[in-house]
Parts: structure tokens; C-alpha cells; sequence
């Protein structure tokens, strides 16, 4: 028996290979496939593309495949062993929403890589194993951009038998650029409920029995999701606003089906919302889905403490009065008092001309280290979030909370982390991260800066592709973290470094910093990395003490007594990583941004790469090869870390030749003004404000 696989493809060549590949790994060998090729200059939409493959398909079951979704290897033969089981029955497999790639769930990259989907069998065509005679000869209507599956499922549920398939999935991939590559149902459309609506009324025109009760528990669904403002991770049902208008096409469509079916809904609170969207009341049903939305976030009797602090925001702080002289700052999330943040601050109240109050965001309870008058905030209180709400200007060096509304009158200036070699946001492919749907909500959050700091040319073309800012938006004025930096220290000063932070005056100190491995997810903010030492490594390298600055991601050190005995401590939480780069004598470190600022002091630098294949082919990709650019070897095992360890300084003078002869492409301006230079700029922006 053959299977006619139909793909409606538009644009997305990276998700295409992967459905492809899907198909060759499937197991089953009597296959065609069909991809119906949709004009990117005039898009028909995906119905024309699926009945285009209707038209020539000469299988005995027929199976749509949407072009960024994917098969794992075999389960297409299992499919079709269960449908020959059920040859007069539509096979349906099982459903799970991804937004990895086909390999990163093969290979299981990411602890939960998929998720279950709940998409109504109304509205669902792919998935299934249609036996071809059962295809119902009204095909998909053209005339729908979204929801054109609705008559044809409708049809088709009256016309045959459903059998599910447990164990074999269809995986339905989200995409994780919905600003650049939005996938149909991810697209916001304020027609999207006409138009279900109109389709709505052609499918109840044609469907009956089980056919109609499918169709109505599909508005249920579609309803709720729109009047609770649930967009779903798929963003399957992506709309801006329920009007009045809209209530009045759902009253018609609903309308056109018998009452008693509504009635017959099981869940209670859809239920609810299609008897009230049925009678014309849009307040009724707002009101039946407001009752869902509080049962479903509701945390004791009377809310959460996070809920009651996000009233608080919305209702009382952002009708405070913005207050132009207020400056709030936050580095890394409140956790530490550090990063450029710090030196403008500090440059800031020793030249405070303009009488400006100063606020920090501070998580920990020892606020001493911060100089000059100022208040502190615990970050995600009542008290920080009055402090968002009423300052003027906002400094931070890290993305801003998600539910921080930009007010009038409000100046954000972004100073960012680090100068980029791993990539950001949207150069990167896959996403491994915690948050799935970290590109929107990152450029939702990045539009909301007024002005973005950048060090040097390289980082303001970088930012300028990979954060989708303009780049008259972009200041590169340097940055002031590496003021320290530049003015250099001398023997004593360092001396006087180490004393002050517990490393020996009589060992070579090595910084061990590096970046943090995105698949590595322990818990909220938090990931995992294992030490890549053991002792034997250690034996090699006498003489030599380790400080350990794990990325501000990563939460603990496990192993580094057993492994390092009395010659490493860790520093991950100590504020400024400038006095540990002042205070050792060598860096290693691997994908981190740490070794743009490092090689300003001139000192060796070793890039320990132990995964490179994998972070950078899989996990981020990097902007350059390290080997070309670095300044310092890379290295990939142990044996080779020591023995480079070994070397003397002027086995690194090359490295840091090459990598000083790019000029102000990666080292920016060479003096030690930017904390004066950023100061004077968001004073003058002030004004223009």
C-alpha cells in the first residue's frame, strides 16, 4: 500500500530539511512525497498548496505533513502498519509541540525537548493517516489564510472512524523567530476571529453528528483562548483583541449550529463562554473567562504574594510621577554590584552636577561595598518595583523584567555584558535555553531601550543583526568596566589585590571564568556545569592556585575541594571580576566574553574548548574561529592545558599581537574615559527626553 505524503511549503529551508529527513529515516518504502511549492512573491496560502497535492497524489493513504514539522526515525512505517490494521479508519498518531530541531529531540539535548499539544481534532489535518477513498471530495477552501482545515475535518469526521495510534508522534515544531519567521498560527492578524468564524459557518453547513460536536468543542477551545489571553507556546491562536465586531461574527457562527450541542460541551467553563457568545453578551462571556483565568493562576485564597506585588505595579507605581532626577541601577539581575553599571555610578556621583538621587537594585544582604549616597531595592518587592516605576533614568546591564511597562518620560540606557563570541538571540538557530521563546520575548523586552551600549565596532555590527536594534539606537562609547583596566596596575597595587581577596602571594593565580552551557538547565535563572579538571590534571601544574568565576547562570562549584584540595577557591559571587583579572596572572576561559576585556592587561590568555564541537556546532554556534582570532592557543584536553600552562609569556606574545593588530575593531577606544563619556551622553539625552 503507498502513502502520499503532502507538504505545503512557503518559506523555512532549515525546518524543510529537517521534515525531509524525517521522511528518509520513516521505514516505510512505498512513499511519495509531494512538496507543493507555494509562490513567495504571490502566496496562495497553505489550502491551494494542499489540495495542489490532493490533485496529484496516486496513494492508497494520504498524510499531511506541515514543512517544519518532523517524523523520528521509524515512526512513519509504525504508522502505517496501525492504519493497514484500520484500512476503512483515519489513523490518528500522537501529537507533541517542539521547538528543537529533529536531532536535539533524537538525541535528547535538552531534559524535556517536547510538550504535549492540544489542538481539536476539528482543526487538526496533520497527524493523521487518511485512507485516500475517504478524502472528501469538497476540498480545502482557498479563500481562508488561517483555519481552512475546518470543513474538510468536519467532513471527514462524519464520513469515518478515528483510531488512535498511542506511541507514535507527530512532532509539531514551533518556531523560535516569530518576528522574522512566524509560522501561520504563530502570526498576529486582527482577522484571525472573522475569519474562524466564516469557516466556522461553511463547516457547520457541511458537518453533522459527530462531525458538528467536534466543531463546536473546537470553538470552545479557540474562544477561551482568545477572551483568557492564553496564547498557547504555539501560539496557535495569536490575536491582538476580542472586539465588539468580533462577538458579533461569534454570535452568527454559533448560531448556526443547534443550541443543544453547546449544551453538551463537557468542559463547564467553555461551556460558558459559547452559551454567552451565542446570545450576542460579550461582557457574559469576558466575565466566564475571566472566572477560567483566575482558577487557573490562583495561588491560596486571595493570590500569590508575586501576583499581589504585580498589582501593586500596575495599579498603584505606574500611576506614580516619573521623577526625571531618580537613576536606578541594576547589574546581573540585582545579584551583584558590578559590571559597567558600577563604574558609571561611581563616576556619576563624583561628578553629580544635575543633583540626581540614585537607587540600587540589590539582591544580597550586604549593600556596604556601595559607595556615595544612594538607596537599595531587593529586586521583585514592592519597593523595587516603585523604583522602576519612578525613576527617570534606568541603567541596567541585563535584560529588564518582562513586566516592566516603559513609561513616559522614562530614559532606559542598556550597557549589555560582554562583547559577543558566542552567538546572540537571532543568529542563533536553536534555541537551548530555559525559555523556548526567548527571541520574542527578547526583542519585546530590547524595544523598550532607548539606548544600547556598545564597546567597539565589532559589538555595535553584532548588536546591531542580533538584537534587531537600529543602529542610530546603538552608543558605542566604550566600555566603562574597562576603565580599571586601562589605567592599568602596578606590582605593589597587585599585591595588595591579592591580600585583600585570600590568594597567595607566592603561587601563580589562574582565573579560570567560563560561559555557561544552555542545555545545562537546573532550575529558574539557574543551569549546571561540571568541572572539566580532576586531580591528576592538577598534579601537573604545581605551584599554582585556581580562582573560579563561574558565569552569573550557574549555580554552585560541585567537586572543586575533591579535585583542587587547598589550591582553588571560588569567587563566582564576588562583585567586580575586575580586582580577580587585576589580581592572577593567567586567564582561562572558553566561549565567555571574559577575554575581550582580559587582553587589555596584556597578560596569556588559554581557551579551553573541551566541547567545542558540541557548543559550537549545536548548543550556540560562535561568531569567529577561535583559532584565527583568539589571543591565546585553544586547546581541547587536559594534557594540552597543562602543558600550555607550562610555557612561558613569550609563547603568548603572538596571540595577543595578532589579536591587538585588529585595532579598535574589537578594543574600541584606547583611553579610560567611557564611564565620563556614557555619564555625559544620557545627560544630554535627558534633556532631549
Amino acid at each position: 500500500m503507498k502513502l502520499s505524503i503532502i507538504i505545503p511549503y512557503y518559506r523555512g529551508e532549515q525546518y524543510l530539511r529537517d521534515c525531509l529527513d524525517g521522511i528518509r529515516d520513516g521505514g516505510c518504502e512505498d512513499v511519495e512525497v509531494i512538496v507543493s511549492d507555494d509562490d513567495p512573491m504571490e502566496p496562495r496560502g497553505v489550502a491551494f498548496a494542499r489540495n495542489g497535492g490532493l490533485e496529484r497524489c496516486t496513494g492508497d493513504f494520504v498524510m499531511f505533513l506541515d514543512s517544519d514539522d518532523f517524523f523520528l526515525p521509524g515512526d512513519i512505517a509504525r504508522a502505517m502498519e496501525e492504519a493497514l490494521k484500520n484500512p476503512d479508519a483515519v489513523t490518528v498518531l500522537d501529537l507533541k509541540g517542539t521547538y528543537y530541531c529533529r536531532d536535539a529531540v533524537m538525541e535528547k539535548r535538552v531534559p524535556n525537548p517536547s510538550f504535549e499539544l492540544e489542538i481539536p481534532i476539528a482543526q487538526r489535518v496533520v497527524g493523521l493517516v487518511i485512507p485516500a477513498k475517504l478524502i472528501p471530495k469538497k476540498r480545502f477552501p482557498e479563500r481562508f489564510r488561517y483555519y481552512s482545515e475546518l470543513t474538510f475535518m468536519t467532513e471527514l469526521l462524519d464520513s469515518a472512524g478515528f483510531v488512535r495510534a498511542p506511541g507514535i508522534t507527530y512532532y509539531k515544531r514551533i518556531h523560535n523567530d516569530p518576528i522574522n519567521l512566524p509560522s501561520l498560527s504563530q502570526e498576529e492578524s486582527s482577522d484571525r476571529v472573522s475569519q474562524f468564524c466564516t469557516s466556522f459557518m461553511l463547516a457547520a453547513e457541511r458537518g453533522h453528528s459527530n462531525g458538528a460536536v467536534k466543531l463546536v468543542e473546537c470553538a470552545g477551545a479557540f474562544f477561551e483562548k482568545i477572551l483568557t489571553g492564553d496564547n498557547s507556546p504555539a501560539g496557535l491562536y495569536a490575536c491582538p483583541a476580542f472586539t465588539e465586531e468580533d462577538a458579533a461574527g461569534a454570535a452568527k457562527a454559533l448560531g448556526s449550529v443547534d443550541i443543544s450541542v453547546i449544551k453538551e460541551i463537557p468542559d463547564k467553563g467553555r461551556r460558558r463562554i459559547l452559551l454567552a457568545l451565542a446570545d450576542g453578551d460579550r461582557s457574559k462571556a469576558l466575565k466566564a473567562a475571566r472566572k477560567i483565568r483566575f482558577r487557573k493562576k490562583k495561588k491560596g485564597l486571595f493570590g500569590s504574594k508575586d501576583q499581589w506585588r504585580l498589582a501593586f505595579y500596575r495599579k498603584i507605581a505606574l500611576r506614580t510621577r516619573v521623577r526625571k532626577d531618580l537613576v536606578f541601577f541594576e547589574s546581573f539581575n540585582g545579584d551583584l554590584y558590578g559590571d559597567s553599571c558600577r563604574y558609571i555610578y561611581e563616576y556619576w556621583i563624583a561628578h553629580n552636577t544635575e543633583g540626581r538621587r540614585f537607587v540600587w537594585s540589590i539582591g544580597r544582604t550586604g549593600r556596604s561595598a556601595i559607595p556615595g549616597k544612594h538607596k537599595s531595592v531587593k529586586p521583585g518587592t514592592m519597593r523595587y518595583m516603585l523604583a522602576l516605576a519612578r525613576a527617570g533614568i534606568l541603567v541596567s546591564n541585563m535584560r529588564q523584567p518582562s513586566w516592566y511597562v516603559k513609561r513616559k518620560g522614562q530614559l532606559f540606557f542598556e550597557t549589555w555584558h560582554g562583547t559577543p563570541l558566542k552567538k546572540l538571540v537571532f543568529d542563533m538557530d536553536d534555541v537551548y535555553t530555559a525559555s523556548p521563546g526567548y527571541k520574542k520575548i527578547f526583542y519585546d523586552q530590547s524595544r523598550k531601550w532607548d539606548w544600547l551600549l556598545s564597546g567597539n565596532e565589532y559589538s555595535t555590527s553584532v548588536f546591531e543583526r542580533a538584537f534587531m536594534l537600529p543602529k542610530e539606537r546603538i552608543a558605542e562609547l566604550g566600555y566603562p568596566r574597562n576603565d580599571r583596566l586601562r589605567e592599568g596596575v602596578d606590582a605593589e597595587t597587585k599585591r595588595l589585590l591579592r591580600e585583600k581577596l585570600g590568594l597567595p602571594a607566592d603561587k601563580r593565580v589562574v582565573l579560570y571564568a567560563p560561559t555557561w552551557r544552555d542545555n545545562r538547565f537546573k532550575g529558574s535563572g539557574n543551569y549546571e556545569m561540571a568541572l572539566p579538571f580532576d586531580k591528576e590534571f592538577i598534579s601537573k601544574v604545581p605551584d599554582t592556585f585556581f580562582v573560579l568565576r563561574m558565569h552569573y547562570f550557574v549555580s554552585g562549584t560541585e567537586g572543586l575541594k575533591e579535585t583542587f584540595g587547598d589550591n582553588a577557591v571560588d569567587m563566582s559571587g564576588y562583585d567586580d571580576i575586575n580586582d580577580l583579572y587585576l589580581a592572577s596572572d593567567v586567564l582561562i576561559t572558553d566561549y565567555s566574553s571574559v577575554f575581550f576585556d582580559y587582553a587589555i592587561l596584556g597578560r596569556p590568555i588559554i581557551f579551553y574548548a573541551f566541547d567545542e564541537e558540541e557548543y559550537g556546532g549545536e548548543l550556540r554556534g560562535l561568531y569567529f574561529d577561535m583559532e584565527s582570532y583568539c589571543p591565546g592557543p585553544v586547546v581541547r584536553t587536559q594534557d594540552e592545558l597543562a602543558e600550555v600552562l607550562g610555557k612561558s609569556e613569550d609563547f603568548f606574545a603572538p596571540y595577543l599581537e595578532r589579536f591587538n593588530a585588529m585595532g579598535s575593531f574589537f578594543a574600541g577606544p584606547g583611553d579610560a574615559q567611557a564611564s565620563k563619556r556614557v555619564v555625559e551622553f544620557i545627560e544630554e539625552h535627558v534633556v532631549k527626553n
